[in-house]
């Protein structure tokens, strides 16, 4: 029997804490999905940890070849309408699967629908909800807008349920991208699909040292390079954002991008990307000032 959601559990090295996650899977409300974990090379106990479980989950093994072509994988083995894509160290709440697709069923015209998410352990930047509260609220008042996507990143895979057959037509997740494949997606989806928000909580962030000590350089470049797709491959959606906005994004990200290489001892990298932030947004103060600043040692040196 065809199941109603599949989910895609991508994961590496992460075995002391898939067991938690697929535990939470197991003890939601919704009870009509398959489970399937890519195992994207791992070298520790992912494989018997995932065993334990027996047939309730399907095992995928891959060579290295990263997150996005893990999920890839996961999602052309499903064989739900519905796919659910969860990460391998965050928990499921009981009413995830249950909100999500209840909402989805009755509006199957959707790419996607997503909700909410807490932070596990504790509130984080003074707020408990990883979407603040208010802002989730206007968010599940109407259509989901590019400008929502665009400014806060508000999409977390984990809270949400993707129609298979969009996942599909849009060619899946960008296999070059590592960290910022799932902002990526959500932009593809946004230019084909309509996409709805739920103003619920369904699964909890989990703050640890992987996560919160990825690669920050990795991650500024892809989420400038993602950007950069978005406005190539959708001349539309450069006159729904309008240049200011744009232009402020990618300088943030350039400055950020500099203080990072610069911090890591890549001094003519970090410059290049200051220079290309000062370009972006020339009257901004910091950008020039810290353009000065570098230009004032360097003749000291």
């Amino acid at each position: 029997m065809i199941p109603a959601v599949s989910v895609v559990i991508a994961t590496y090295n992460r075995a002391k804490l898939l067991g938690a996650t697929l535990d939470s899977i197991f003890g939601q409300k919704f009870s009509d999905f398959e489970v399937i974990v890519v195992d994207d090379g791992s070298t520790d106990e992912t494989a018997r940890v995932v065993g334990a479980y027996g047939p309730r989950v399907q095992y995928l093994y891959q060579q290295n070849h990263g997150p996005s072509a893990a999920r890839n994988l996961g999602v052309r083995r499903a064989q739900a309408e519905w796919i659910s894509i969860q990460d391998s160290d965050d928990l499921c709440l009981p009413n995830h699967l249950d909100v999500l697709h209840g909402y989805a069923k009755s509006h199957p015209q959707l790419g996607m629908v997503f909700a909410n998410g807490e932070y596990l352990g504790g509130p984080v930047h003074n707020r408990e909800t990883i979407i603040p509260q208010a802002k989730s609220r206007r968010l599940a008042g109407g259509p989901v807008r590019l400008v929502d996507l665009f400014d806060k990143s508000v999409v977390r895979l984990q809270a949400a349920l993707i129609a298979k057959k969009c996942y599909a037509e849009i060619g899946g997740h960008d296999e070059r991208l590592r960290i910022c494949m799932d902002l990526d997606l959500a932009f593809r989806l946004w230019a084909c699909y309509p996409m709805a928000y739920l103003d619920q909580v369904v699964f909890s962030y989990r703050r640890h040292e992987g996560n919160i000590s990825a690669d920050q350089e990795r991650r500024l470049s892809e989420n400038i390079r993602v950007i950069e797709k978005l406005l190539r491959e959708n001349p539309k959606a450069g006159e729904i954002l309008g240049a200011g906005r744009i232009q402020r994004r990618l300088a943030y990200r350039y400055y950020r991008l500099a203080k990072t290489r610069l911090k890591h001892g890549k001094a003519s990298e970090a410059r290049a990307a200051l220079n290309s932030a000062a370009r972006l947004a020339p009257l901004n103060a910091k950008y020039r000032l810290y353009q000065l600043q570098w230009l004032a040692t360097r003749a000291r040196d």
